[in-house]
């Protein structure tokens, strides 16, 4: 049985990655978003079980008053602490890949299905896909786009691509396609559209 095309989309924080996704949505794809489906696992008991333990000593109000983990303390402290960051990872990265798998198996009968993974070529997960679609943007776009979140400082935000730093000449041979989304929704959509239909 002939299986999907399994296309990735990654580009760095700001690139415009959770907008290409509703846009994929629009024209029908199904698409696993990595960062939508962390934010499900914080909810899991076992998960915020592991996260106490590990980092209740470490981070100053790690819990809301409501009992969910208080997302922007431990983020603030795990960007500046990498080492920190990889043991969450380590909590993380395993339930994320059963979650892909059962994504793959749910959507196993489309044409293609899509994978938002933002740290594609800094875990060197590069391979696992098909395809790959990277996104960019101009620094000052990026950087404007990313201050207006909230919870976010110039000073989280440079800490956030300290960890988003590869050689994108080393994977360029593995990117299929390249969009600018400081050009627009629009050309997004249109590079998009083009691009599918060639598959």
């Amino acid at each position: 049985m002939k299986r999907p095309i399994e296309i990735a989309i990654t580009g760095k924080i700001g690139t415009g990655k959770t907008t290409t996704c509703n846009l994929l949505k629009n024209l029908g794809y199904q698409i696993f978003e990595s960062d939508n489906e962390v934010k499900k696992l914080f909810f899991r008991k076992k998960v915020k079980t592991q996260i106490s333990s590990l980092f209740s000593n470490k981070v100053k109000i790690l819990f809301k008053e409501n009992g969910s983990i208080n997302k922007k303390t431990l983020g603030d402290f795990l960007f500046s602490n990498t080492k920190e960051l990889k043991k969450l990872e380590q909590i993380l990265y395993p339930l994320l890949e059963i979650q892909k798998k059962k994504f793959k198996k749910k959507y196993s009968s489309e044409k293609i299905i899509f994978f938002d993974i933002p740290l594609l070529f800094e875990k060197n997960m590069h391979k696992e896909f098909d395809l790959i679609i990277l996104l960019k943007v101009n620094k000052d776009i990026q950087k404007e786009r990313v201050l207006k979140r909230k919870g976010m400082s110039k000073h989280k935000f440079e800490k956030i691509l300290l960890t988003q730093e590869y050689d994108l000449n080393f994977f360029k041979k593995y990117i299929s396609l390249e969009i600018d989304t400081s050009k627009g929704k629009d050309l997004v959509s249109k590079k998009i559209k083009d691009f599918t239909k060639k598959l």
